[in-house]
């Protein structure tokens, strides 16, 4: 890597806690960046870019400010939203606009040779749960048994394999759109005899259950450059929370947790193999002390665990982005 470079770009909304913590380190230390994100483009930003001999000479330049690509050390693709076009535009032509923006931006940014924090494409790979199954299970992790399917016969000889112990949980994040544009939230659900009156439901799209692992408690493990991080999420004391913690945060207690080297080292490995420096993985310890793996996060939120815990996370995130730069 080319230490000359000097700048971190963070790739970000506007309202990003998580980018204002690290931001605000960065700052604290000196080192250059620029916040941008990407629907400011093109009504509030210009884009300029030259190729001569197969380099790309570029400038993005945005409220009096300017991004020049050979200038970035380093980029955190956080969670920047989409282009915003002139409002007279056909949706034919916003469609167009939209594609042509996409794949110039985007081509720009990824013909930049510097550290990804993490790769859009490396992102969305890694977003595919049946595919973090069988890496984690390749890492030697124990994960739960899981049947994606749908076909509502199936579902039901699932449920009796798992002697009535089985959970539904959504394949896509579980974040939707109501019809009068109120954002949901599908938690993970344990289903129940009483359940399968609606099984035949299950044909309407794939649906992913796995058995019901028991839990002693939950564990988020923040993987960050080679920093592993484990905090313990206190959950079963309350009903709301007991199958998945999201459901009643205020339910939570949080504690520090040391992690057996091995499963510090299979968490490393299942990052490295998805091509990530930054994860967030949900796990269980059960009652019996094994570590089952739920998930993975290639974009996930740490910021309050950091408040919870006290772990470095924010200042290892800033490390890990300014590595290769050189802050005179």
């Amino acid at each position: 890597m080319n230490t000359s470079k000097k700048a971190v770009l963070v790739l970000t909304q506007q309202r990003d806690s998580h980018a204002d913590l690290v931001i605000r380190e960065l700052n604290r230390r000196g080192v250059p960046l620029i916040r941008f994100d990407t629907s400011d483009f093109p009504l509030r930003s210009t884009l300029v870019a030259y190729s001569q001999q197969g380099t790309w000479r570029v400038s993005l330049q945005f409220q009096q400010r300017a991004i020049e690509f050979d200038q970035i050390a380093s980029v955190w693709y956080r969670r920047p939203t989409p282009f915003e076009f002139e409002p007279t535009l056909t949706p034919t032509g916003r469609q167009f606009a939209n594609a042509e923006a996409r794949m110039a931006i985007g081509g720009l940014l990824r013909s930049m040779d510097c550290l990804w924090v993490n790769h859009p494409e490396k992102i969305v790979t890694a977003d595919y749960k049946p595919l973090q199954l069988k890496l984690a299970s390749a890492c030697s992790l124990e994960i739960p048994r899981s049947l994606v399917t749908n076909n509502p016969d199936e579902a039901k000889d699932f449920f009796e394999h798992c002697k009535g112990e089985m959970i539904y949980k959504t394949l896509s994040g579980g974040m939707i759109a109501s019809e009068d544009g109120e954002v949901l939230s599908i938690y993970t659900n344990r289903i129940t005899a009483d359940n399968l009156k609606d099984i035949q439901r299950v044909k309407y799209t794939a649906c992913l259950f796995q058995e019901y692992v028991p839990k002693q408690i939950e564990l988020r493990i923040t993987v960050i450059g080679s920093n592993v991080f484990a905090a313990e999420i206190h959950s079963q004391h309350s009903e709301r929370s007991a199958t998945d913690w999201r459901a009643s945060y205020e339910d939570l207690r949080y504690a520090i947790h040391e992690l057996p080297s091995e499963v510090r080292q299979k968490c490393l490995t299942l990052v490295r193999r998805c091509e990530l420096a930054f994860a967030a993985i949900d796990m269980i310890l059960t009652p019996d002390n094994r570590y089952v793996f739920l998930e993975l996060n290639p974009n996930g939120q740490w910021g309050w665990i950091e408040h919870a815990t006290g772990l470095p996370l924010c200042k290892t995130m800033a490390d890990l982005l300014t590595a290769n730069i050189n802050v005179g």
